[in-house]
């Protein structure tokens, strides 16, 4: 494998993860629903191409071709070359296409059995056929060589969170968030392995600190709101929480969030503030008595929720989601006499 300055310059950046998985409560550790492992293997970082490659040129007019198309383009590469077969390797992962997948990762090994792409390879494609150890034991060669680069903390981050090693992955999440903010992927991999082990005040705090500036900024912040009351109890003091929820759909709103994913941050806060109010439960916050413009009571939940679900329904394209979004509304509507 080439030098550490070498390998600064030769692997990509990962981009930020869609959104956390589902939280879990704080006060007990739950397992999170299981992640895709394949998905999250091809989000990890892409090495650069070498541009000594024979084949550098003619790739790098392939970039925006689709997997399908691109496996025929490559048979009218110039020449064989590392580059190629790596490129064909992707293309077959993406596209599902696993036994063919291990087969060019084969010849990959035979033909260049000392590349350290190669080796990033192997752990890539052994993290989406599930052979998690061979892939952790692939990016930790990566990590011996290049101690300093934050894409092979990540992986093995990704590796340790899949084994269900929590202690692990939040440290390699940690150290690439700290070191490298630009690595938005590490801040929600370490939310999700904080809400598994019930910190869901370290998760939101991790989300909330998504610079303003990334281009993941909302995503984070959509996912801080849910991490705060997914799978909370009614009988917790809730408000504190709801609150600062409530704030952060205005904010966002405010942000420039889309119409449809606001009114469902919305249903989300009214309904857990729904259910805490029918709960019996009080808060630390007397004076409060309205949640974003519903009053802080059954009957101002219920008017808030359908209004919310009104307005989904609106927006919904298909005929059967509208029907469905009004019969929520209808369920939410408090009895009047008119």
């Amino acid at each position: 494998a080439p030098g550490p300055g070498r390998a600064g310059a030769r692997l990509g950046r990962a981009g930020g993860h869609p959104a956390a998985s589902a939280p879990v409560p704080a006060v007990r550790p739950t397992e999170l629903a299981a992640l895709d492992a394949r998905e999250m293997a091809l989000a990890l970082p892409v090495p650069l191409v070498d541009s000594g490659d024979p084949n550098a040129g003619f790739l790098a007019g392939l970039l925006a071709t689709a997997p399908g198309d691109l496996l025929g383009a490559l048979r009218s590469a110039p020449a064989d070359s590392a580059e190629l077969r790596l490129r064909e390797l992707r293309a077959r992962l993406e596209l599902g296409e696993l036994a063919a997948a291990g087969g060019a990762l084969a010849d990959l090994e035979g033909r260049h059995p000392d590349d350290w792409r190669v080796v990033w390879a192997r752990g890539v494609s052994s993290l989406a056929t599930g052979d998690d150890e061979i892939a952790a034991l692939s990016f930790d060669a990566i990590y011996d060589a290049f101690p300093g680069e934050p894409a092979p903390k990540l992986a093995l981050g990704l590796c340790a969170e899949i084994l269900g090693q929590l202690d692990n992955a939040a440290e390699y999440y940690r150290l690439v968030w700290i070191t490298d903010p630009g690595f938005v992927s590490a801040a929600f991999g370490l939310a999700r392995v904080q809400l598994a082990a019930g910190d869901r005040p370290g998760a939101v705090h991790t989300l909330e600190s998504v610079p303003e500036a990334s281009i993941h900024y909302t995503a984070a912040r959509v996912a801080a709101v849910r991490a705060r009351l997914r799978d909370r109890s009614p009988e917790e003091a809730l408000l504190p929480d709801l609150a600062a929820a409530a704030a952060q759909v205005e904010a966002l709103e405010r942000f420039g969030l889309d119409a449809v994913r606001h009114e469902r941050l919305s249903t989300e806060v009214l309904g857990s503030a729904l259910d805490w109010v029918l709960s019996g439960s009080r808060g630390s916050d007397p004076g409060r008595t309205s949640l974003l413009g519903s009053q802080l009571d059954e009957r101002g939940l219920r008017f808030g929720l359908e209004r919310s679900y009104r307005v989904l329904a609106r927006l919904a394209q298909r005929g059967e989601d509208r029907i469905e979004l009004v019969e929520r509304a209808n369920r939410f509507r408090p009895r009047t006499w008119v």
